[in-house]
């Protein structure tokens, strides 16, 4: 049973008042309606606009509005339709396949074979149009492409979350749900992975660190950011917050700026496997070694990290449980179920490496 579509800003308020009234005759409410700053959150509009269409649509006889109290639905919502057969999964990457992680290709790839079991085909939409600040004409262009999917989301941006939350479209995510959102997700435990590394690098005697954070836009930015800090030792700075966008320029102007600090950090947390040879690269011309001058731990693994000197402490996980747990999901929902709200949180092994010791002394 769908929701209502986010509405166009083009005619607001009537768009809304229709989405509404569709939404109430669908049954998607029964009683009263959730309160108002919950539908402007649904429908991602302000209250200057829903209260006008609240008036409109008790004028019309489908709610009772009074102060103070919930708004009641008059009229009975009509008895929904059966859902209709999904034949397909539909997975978003914020960019394309080989420009992404191994381990993204990896799972990926386990998921089509495991998925035809479930009578469902894979298909892949690559590029980053989708993760604007405001997606939403282009998403709904692509969802009337594929009318019959159940959707994917892979390092999502809080816009594409809101719009699929209030769409009411079978999705699940593959990392962190933002705040508020009710949509399943698969992700790896990034708030535990990062206190983790905080408490390593605390006990090997740093009080002074960095990220090394590639912008996504996702949740788990935020929540690793968050959580390293909160588990650095009692008493010691804030940890340096160096951004970038994952292009070897600007990876190479942050670390650059980073090794002629005075007072400069003695460990980094590095969250994309790919910074990890600038890293080793750039600070090496600048005269730092590690573990010598800085130690580091990466957040994520992938192969080629195995053939870099020293080898690299990082997080391991297996990346084929994300698709064996897309695919458990995604099969109840081709078979019409609706899924619970929950958020698998998987938890990879510590690999130590070779790229922590104490700060150096000298």
């Amino acid at each position: 049973m769908r929701t209502p579509a986010i509405p166009q800003r083009n005619s607001l308020l009537s768009q809304t008042i229709t989405l509404l009234e569709q939404g109430i005759r669908e049954g998607r409410w029964r009683g009263t309606l959730p309160g108002q700053h919950a539908l402007c959150r649904l429908l991602v509009i302000s209250r200057t606009t829903l209260r006008p269409a609240l008036q409109e649509l008790a004028r019309r006889g489908w709610l009772e509005l009074a102060q103070g109290r919930a708004t009641r639905i008059r009229r009975h919502a009509a008895r929904p339709a059966p859902p209709r057969r999904l034949d397909r999964a539909v997975l978003l990457l914020p960019e394309p396949l080989w420009r992404l992680r191994p381990s993204v290709a990896h799972w990926a790839g386990a998921l089509g074979p495991l998925l035809l079991r479930s009578g469902l085909d894979l298909v892949v939409h690559e590029g980053g149009g989708h993760k604007r600040a405001q997606p939403v004409a282009r998403l709904e262009r692509l969802v009337q492409t594929h009318p019959r999917a159940a959707w994917v989301l892979f390092s999502s941006t809080l816009g594409m979350q809101r719009w699929f939350a209030a769409s009411g479209l079978p999705t699940m995510l593959v990392g962190a749900a933002f705040p508020d959102i009710d949509l399943p997700s698969v992700e790896y435990d990034h708030a535990a992975i990062a206190q983790h590394a905080a408490a390593t690098l605390a006990a090997a005697g740093h009080r002074r660190t960095a990220i090394l954070l590639q912008r996504t836009g996702s949740a788990a930015d935020a929540a690793t950011c968050t959580a390293f800090a909160a588990a650095r030792p009692s008493g010691s700075p804030e940890p340096l917050l160096i951004e970038h966008d994952g292009t070897m320029a600007q990876l190479e102007s942050r670390l650059r700026r980073l090794a002629g600090l005075r007072d400069r950090p003695t460990a980094l947390f590095v969250t994309k496997t790919l910074a990890v040879p600038a890293v080793l690269t750039v600070l090496g011309r600048a005269g730092l070694e590690v573990p010598r001058d800085l130690s580091v731990i990466c957040r994520e693994d992938d192969p080629f990290l195995e053939f870099l000197t020293p080898s690299v402490a990082r997080y391991r996980s297996d990346s084929a449980a994300i698709a064996r747990k897309l695919a458990i999901g995604l099969a109840r929902l081709a078979n019409g179920q609706r899924l619970k709200v929950t958020h698998d949180r998987l938890m990879p092994n510590f690999i130590p490496g070779r790229s922590i010791a104490p700060p150096h002394r000298g």
